[in-house]
């Protein structure tokens, strides 16, 4: 997806819209873009169900994990919320329980 890797793990919020990290902006930017292709699908695959937005995403690759989660404010773009990235393959519920924990 994107040429920046994480190493080991690095968190994010969302919030009012924006992306934040304590990284460098070139990860930021890439996260932001894969959480937004995340986002789109997730709504794409909602809208066809009639299940609304998905809180919840997550993209692996052999060598990177991307994960973003809403905490229940609602799922539109300001809500708050938060995501990962981390340069491996790794466990969806390990990855989205360290998500879901960081403070809003």
């Amino acid at each position: 997806m994107s040429a920046a890797q994480p190493s080991p793990l690095t968190l994010f919020t969302l919030k009012e819209g924006i992306v934040e990290s304590s990284t460098g902006q070139e990860l930021v930017d890439a996260f932001a873009a894969d959480f937004q292709g995340l986002r789109h699908f997730g709504s794409k695959i909602g809208d066809a169900l009639n299940l609304g937005n998905a809180w919840t995403g997550m993209l692996q690759e052999e060598d990177l994990t991307v994960t973003y989660a809403y905490f229940g404010e609602g799922t539109g773009p300001n809500d708050p919320g938060a995501g990962a990235m981390i340069g491996k393959k790794t466990l969806l519920f390990e990855l989205l329980t360290k998500v879901t924990t960081q403070e809003a």
